[in-house]
């Protein structure tokens, strides 16, 4: 056989194989739009406080689109698009339901700017302007000169803002919830009900929370009915408890 005989058949066998390839690719094109690949059901799954018509609605998942036209990035993207959602996975469940799976980030605190309430996150960011008081830590002394939905709140007083957000991550991780919170400098005043407060040095009360000890201690006057009283905090974990 010639070398242009050569050529010429391998020539063909590349012919060929492109056009075995584009069959290919229009067969699976075809395939991925028959209507047994119709998305036929998007379940919402994890969510507590955000309906699922809304994450839905976010998500732009179709019923009767396909499943091949469900892109799990694409998606996330869209539904993070709420501040309250945290982390988002998406997941094709083939041949025809997607499930997106979702956790929702809590309030940490919440401030007092004029007739608004300012929701924000552990990190201090802002995820809710509200006109009704949030069943979040109201911080009573601190002020808000500006806030914005997605930034850091303005105020003047950085350092103590950063220290009382630090200190309610810490009894959230602790489970133990104050209603009303002061941080001023070193001093603590920490609500657990309107007339049951909890006051110390910052140190002492972070050595108690952590320790368990006053945790101890709120769930035994819990116990007894007590929502009155002063529960002072002193260095080695030792509370007093005055009715």
């Amino acid at each position: 056989m010639s070398e242009g005989q050569k050529k010429k058949r391998r020539k063909k066998h590349y012919l060929l194989r492109l056009i075995i390839i584009a069959v290919i690719i229009a067969a699976a094109g075809a395939a991925m739009h028959l209507s047994c690949f119709d998305v036929d059901g998007v379940a919402v799954i994890g969510n507590e406080d955000i309906p699922d018509d809304e994450i839905l609605h976010l998500s732009g998942v179709e019923t009767g689109k396909s499943i091949f036209d469900v892109h799990p990035l694409i998606v996330k993207h869209r539904v993070k698009k709420n501040l309250y959602i945290e982390d988002v996975n998406v997941v094709r469940k083939f041949p025809d339901k997607v499930e997106i799976r979702v956790g929702e980030k809590k309030g940490n605190a919440q401030f007092i700017m004029g007739k608004k309430y300012v929701v924000t996150d552990n990190e201090g960011r802002v995820i809710d302007i509200s006109d009704e008081e949030m069943p979040v830590t109201l911080v009573e002394n601190i002020k808000l000169s500006e806030a914005a939905v997605g930034d850091s709140p303005v105020v003047k007083e950085k350092e103590n803002l950063d220290k009382t957000l630090e200190f309610i991550k810490m009894t959230d991780e602790n489970d133990l919830f104050f209603k009303k919170l002061k941080v001023e400098k070193n001093n603590v005043e920490a609500h657990i009900y309107d007339e049951l407060v909890c006051v110390g040095k910052y140190g002492d009360l972070e050595s108690c929370i952590m320790s368990g000890t006053l945790k101890s201690v709120v769930y035994d006057l819990y116990q007894k009915g007590i929502e009155k009283g002063r529960i002072s905090v002193y260095k080695n974990d030792y509370c007093f408890f005055t009715p």
